[in-house]
This record gives structure tokens, C-alpha cells and sequence, in this order.
């Protein structure tokens, strides 16, 4: 079963309140803490409702919201991609350069 995120509020107590209005709708939902639930991080944007994949559509009917739509920072991701491959590149070429210099 897929969890797919419905709401994300900035405290506890709002998230609580968020699924169990699903859960009186007879949608199963879960509080999902993040590094909030281990004290790690501040609650806020931590702390996520998510119901079954299955649910979804019907969960934000009840909530009175909109899915948020993924928008993959591609761009960002290559440049890192990109780096990366550079500086082992560099890296592999220095250890050439030193091996050779032996």
C-alpha cells in the first residue's frame, strides 16, 4: 500500500485533528512525526497526514484540499549529478598522476 502525504500542518495537535476528521469519514489516516517524533528538529514542516494511495482523492474531498503537485527540481539534480561525476573524475586523475609519479 502506497501512503500518499494529504495535509501538512505545523503542530502536533492540528495533525491529530486532521485524521481523526479522515478517520470519522472512514478514511484510514496516519500522523507521520519525521525527525520531529525523536526531538531532532522543530515540529514544523515535519510533521505530515498521509492516508492509502486508494484514499487519496477522496481524503482531500473531505479536507476541502488540493494535491500538491510534484515538481522535481531535474535541473538542480543533473548539476549535482554533473559535480559529482567531475570531481571523481579529478579525483581518479590525481591518483593516476600520483601513481605515475613514482
Amino acid at each position: 500500500m502506497t501512503e500518499v502525504p494529504v495535509a501538512f500542518p505545523n503542530d502536533e495537535t492540528t495533525a491529530e485533528l486532521i485524521a481523526s476528521r479522515l478517520r470519522a469519514a472512514g478514511i484510514a489516516a496516519r500522523v507521520d512525526r519525521g525527525l520531529y517524533g525523536s526531538w531532532q528538529v522543530p515540529a514544523r514542516g515535519q510533521i505530515t497526514v498521509t492516508v492509502n494511495g486508494t484514499d487519496a482523492k477522496r481524503a482531500h474531498n473531505v479536507l476541502g484540499t488540493m494535491p500538491r503537485e510534484d515538481t522535481p527540481s531535474t535541473g538542480i539534480l543533473r548539476l549535482g549529478i554533473v559535480l559529482l561525476v567531475g570531481a571523481l573524475l579529478v579525483g581518479i586523475g590525481a591518483m593516476v598522476a600520483a601513481i605515475a609519479g613514482r
